[in-house]
């Protein structure tokens, strides 16, 4: 009889342990689900947004400095086209975690030279001669990182949160429409210095362009338009 009271007691001993311990099972499960799976399911539209963190600190974003990060984020083989800064400050950075609006952002723009033409290309002789390359367009955009935003466009509906760059293809295109660039190298602190020169306000905000063309530093509402070749001397 004390032996079967002694295995009785065990077992009821063990019964709440075992219940506890699946209870932990449950829960770590739970967490990494979502952690893992559940919030970037929700975070990224279901798959359809390509999103990922700035690179470095999103309130004193260098869209030169950052240009190496931004170049692996638009994926290999991809050459610059352009460069577009909105609301850069004095110092040659922009606050992305801006709440004004329009908020402050910096657009590249990339090509990447396909091997061979998209499936669905037509023929040479139709619809042009399409005997130049095939490049893919891709668009980085940094802005207001950390901002749920929603897409409906062609039929597809989703939500999902900009972690503050995002990437964006385009269909391909025969030939290229803008000439590729090298990488930026000239410091938009020191194109401020230039503007301020020329008495521009400095707290004002600037738009900067760079491109086949070189520099163009302009603030708006402002007679303060700068254009500065690839070299960073100024020109105008």
């Amino acid at each position: 009889m004390r032996i079967n009271k002694v295995i009785k007691l065990n077992e009821a001993y063990q019964y709440p342990r075992r219940r506890i311990l699946t209870m932990l099972v449950i829960a770590v499960v739970g967490v990494f689900a979502l952690y893992y799976i559940i919030i970037p399911f929700f975070a990224t539209g279901g798959g359809n947004a390509d999103t990922r963190p700035v690179p470095g600190d999103a309130a004193l974003f260098d869209p030169v400095a950052s240009y190496a990060s931004v170049l692996e984020y638009a994926g290999t083989g991809a050459e610059l086209v352009s460069m577009e800064a909105f609301y850069v400050r004095s110092d040659g950075t922009l606050e992305l975690t801006a709440s004004y609006s329009p908020p402050p952002s910096v657009d590249y723009n990339f090509v990447r030279k396909l091997d061979k033409a998209p499936a669905n290309a037509p023929p040479v002789g139709a619809g042009g001669s399409n005997t130049d390359p095939w490049y893919e367009p891709i668009e980085i955009r940094l802005f207001q990182p950390g901002q749920w935003r929603h897409v409906s466009s062609g039929g597809t509906s989703y939500t999902y949160v900009n972690q503050g760059m995002e990437r964006d293809k385009d269909d391909p295109e025969n030939g290229l429409s803008d000439p590729i660039v090298p990488a930026p190298v000239c410091s938009l602190a020191e194109l401020w210095t230039a503007a301020l020169a020329k008495d521009a306000p400095a707290d004002a905000v600037a738009i900067i362009k760079y491109d086949a063309d070189g520099y163009t530093f302009r603030i708006s509402g402002l007679s303060v338009n700068l254009e500065f070749g690839m070299d960073c001397k100024q020109r105008r």
